[in-house]
């Protein structure tokens, strides 16, 4: 099936968002890491287990839990649902509320919450007893750190948060149709502060040598951490960088580029997902999904429904006739 600019646009959405939490919603969950970060700015992380290793969720018999990387059960599939691990801790759902469980599956913050988020720069968004309540922050030991006030609000990313409160046009509109909530936004750091708007907006995490994503008159391109524009915006979609390459739509198909913007995989896959562990999950024509090496040659051929990411600590998660399930690199199922 041939793809469009509209599908790119699609693309851009699911596969590329900085709105971790709504992907996992959208897609039933993603596999990410787990991170035993100390919070920066000196709050004690409360009672953490820190192991060094990651933990993948699984459902069994409509309950979630988690196992490790050989596919063995180390949380019991008990919760209602559940978020990836980040920063040692997990948001898991108990009777309709949502707390947080450390690595050993100990509740360390009591579900109290309608709305929770993952932890990131050790604050994690909530919403405190209904869905309509404004977003308020909490630290890893589950006290306030910022208090309910905000309309819209995202995730930390290297200690800086953008926030907003909904704009009178929206509150007008939404009487009239459900067309999403628009908000006048401004950034805060992790004690709630209002801050100078990071350059580029898109800012910077702080990896050495990273490359952003920007967007100019709709079309996207990458800078370095001073704003510099290294690539020129040229591109329908594009993810970040990973691994020296990012995927990217170049009319309606997606290739990979290099740090300097060239082609190394030339465009001709639906969809393309980011590059981990030397491999990317790629969409190829017929809606099913491969793996490819840095070279573009198939490692792992076109049979998966879905890839949800990539492969964390040697396996990924995939899905397979209406199955969700987790392979290693050669393509063998772990659970």
């Amino acid at each position: 099936m041939k793809t469009n600019f509209g599908t790119c646009i699609v693309c851009v959405a699911i596969l590329f968002s900085h709105e971790i939490q709504s992907c996992e919603s959208a897609l039933g969950g993603s596999v990410v890491e787990e991170q035993s970060q100390q919070d920066e700015q000196g709050d004690k992380p409360g009672k953490i287990a820190q192991p060094n290793r990651s933990l993948f969720d699984v459902t069994v018999n409509g309950k979630q839990g988690f196992i490790d990387r050989t596919g063995r059960i180390v949380i019991e599939p008990t919760f209602e649902k559940v978020y990836s691990f980040s920063e040692g801790l997990a948001a898991v759902q108990i009777n309709q509320k949502w707390g947080f469980i450390d690595s050993a599956g100990k509740v360390v913050i009591e579900p109290q919450f309608t709305v929770a988020a993952s932890f990131s720069s050790g604050r994690a968004r909530v919403r405190l007893r209904s869905y309509t309540d404004p977003w308020a922050y909490i630290d890893t030991s589950g006290n306030i750190a910022i208090e309910p006030q905000f309309d819209c609000a995202e995730d930390f990313r290297n200690g800086v948060a953008r926030v907003g409160m909904e704009t009178t046009q929206s509150k007008t509109l939404s009487r009239i149709a459900d067309v999403g909530m628009g908000c006048d936004y401004k950034f805060i750091d992790r004690t709630g502060k209002t801050i100078p708007k990071p350059a580029p907006e898109d800012y910077a995490t702080g990896k050495a040598n990273e490359l952003i994503r920007f967007t100019e008159k709709g079309l996207v391109g990458y800078v370095d951490a001073t704003g510099k524009v290294v690539i020129r915006p040229q591109f329908i979609a594009g993810s970040d960088f990973s691994e020296g390459m990012a995927g990217v739509c170049k009319g309606d198909v997606f290739g990979y580029i290099d740090r300097t913007g060239r082609f190394v995989i030339t465009p001709q896959f639906q969809f393309a997902n980011r590059f981990s562990a030397g491999l990317a999950a790629v969409r190829q024509p017929g809606d099913k999904w491969a793996f490819i090496d840095p070279q573009g040659e198939t490692v792992l051929p076109a049979q998966y429904d879905w890839v949800y990411d990539g492969f964390r600590d040697g396996i990924a998660r995939v899905a397979v006739d209406g199955r969700v399930r987790y392979i290693d690199k050669k393509g063998d199922w772990v659970w």
